[in-house]
């Protein structure tokens, strides 16, 4: 089969922590010939981090045709109609070298809007079938400003839309498309965990965006209630974002300020060593389409709090291989990680089922599940 994938470089930037690229490749380990098509605005940072880009580059990386390609931007990606439509006449200028010797089977989209509508332009092109992927606010943004008719225009054009998790898919089958809506859940990439590696007992970990959606001022005050019983209990909160400059300054009033540590941004492998050296992952975050940063702290062997009713409660069942707090309860997160000190075999045994509910979630059988509605989509 040969995919043609839709990925605006927002979402492929880094090949080593994009989950579109972790996909793709898992195609090509199938057997399947896969090119990838990046559209990014002249004037922002492409590949190498540089501006001043040929308008087509094409390389290949783990098997993966990956096809860059520039366009006439005049707003942020998405927010006008201008960018899809100067991204199509990009491809236009450019279909020779991107399609002499490729002819799609199958075309998947990632993210309702930018992506989905080239994708449905070029599905016009192949007369093939597109199938997009919705991670989350893509969904949730045109839902809160009430554009349920542009969310409905933009599924309908599909032959079939993903959402990463049901409770995702209950929030966009709202928009009444007739289009057929699946849930197939990301995966993520398994590795393991450190010889010798050295667990703080008294340690929390977040690793996101730091965004008002992740809630991290509340897991930053579920820190200060437990150390006024845990006075060693620690936070690293892995990620850049707007309000990193806020968060530290509400650690000083909280009196948590020498206890929360705020690395940045930081590459995937060091990301999972903190995972594997630290007790608790927390992120209440909400909306949250699904997280595979919760996979990947499950498999390395924290204790795992997402957020009752977002994406991830699919996936964690609440005392079980995890646990669900409500968003914005601080009180809860604490609750939850002081049972887990006072009965330790309970949390043990609680992590060693998120480790094993983790493994069974990887890329390659999230490939498997789309090569499977791809088929499904071809024989209709």
């Amino acid at each position: 089969m040969k995919i043609l994938v839709v990925c605006h470089y927002g979402l492929y930037q880094d090949l080593t922590a994009s989950f579109v690229h972790n996909q793709a490749k898992e195609y090509a380990a199938l057997g399947h010939r896969v090119r990838v098509i990046i559209p990014n605005g002249i004037g922002k940072n492409g590949p190498g981090r540089g501006r001043v880009l040929p308008l087509l580059s094409e390389r290949e990386m783990d098997g993966v045709e990956l096809v860059d390609l520039r366009y006439v931007t005049l707003s942020r990606f998405g927010e006008k109609h201008f960018n899809t439509s100067s991204a199509v006449a990009a491809i236009r200028v450019h279909w020779n070298r991107i399609f002499d010797d490729f002819r799609p089977d199958v075309i998947h989209a990632h993210t309702l809007g930018f992506d989905s509508e080239i994708g449905a332009w070029l599905k016009k092109k192949f007369h093939c079938p597109l199938v997009v992927t919705t991670h989350g606010s893509d969904t949730v943004l045109p839902l809160e400003k009430g554009q349920q008719a542009l969310l409905k225009r933009w599924c309908d054009q599909a032959d079939a839309v993903v959402a990463v998790s049901r409770c995702l898919k209950q929030r966009l089958a709202v928009c009444g498309t007739k289009t057929r809506l699946y849930s197939i859940y990301n995966g993520f990439v398994p590795r393991p965990i450190p010889a010798g590696n050295e667990r703080n007992a008294y340690s929390m970990i977040q690793v996101g965006h730091l965004i008002p959606s992740k809630r991290v001022d509340e897991t930053i005050r579920a820190l200060a209630l437990l150390r006024k019983n845990y006075p060693d209990m620690t936070l690293t909160v892995v990620g850049q974002g707007p309000l990193r400059e806020e968060l530290e300054r509400l650690c000083v009033p909280l009196g948590v300020k020498d206890a929360v540590c705020f690395p940045g941004q930081l590459p995937n492998e060091q990301v999972f060593a903190l995972l594997c050296r630290s007790r608790f992952f927390v992120m209440a975050s909400k909306p949250e389409g699904f997280g595979i940063v919760y996979l990947e702290a499950m498999a390395a062997g924290c204790v795992t709090i997402g957020t009752e009713g977002e994406g991830i409660a699919d996936v964690i069942e609440h005392g079980v291989n995890g646990f669900l707090v409500p968003a914005d309860d601080p009180d809860a997160i604490a609750a939850v990680i002081a049972d887990c000190i006072q009965n330790p075999e309970k949390a043990a045994q609680i992590v060693e089922r998120g480790k094993q509910t983790a493994l069974k979630l990887t890329w390659r059988e999230n490939a498997r599940n789309y090569i499977d509605l791809f088929g499904r989509a071809l024989s209709c």
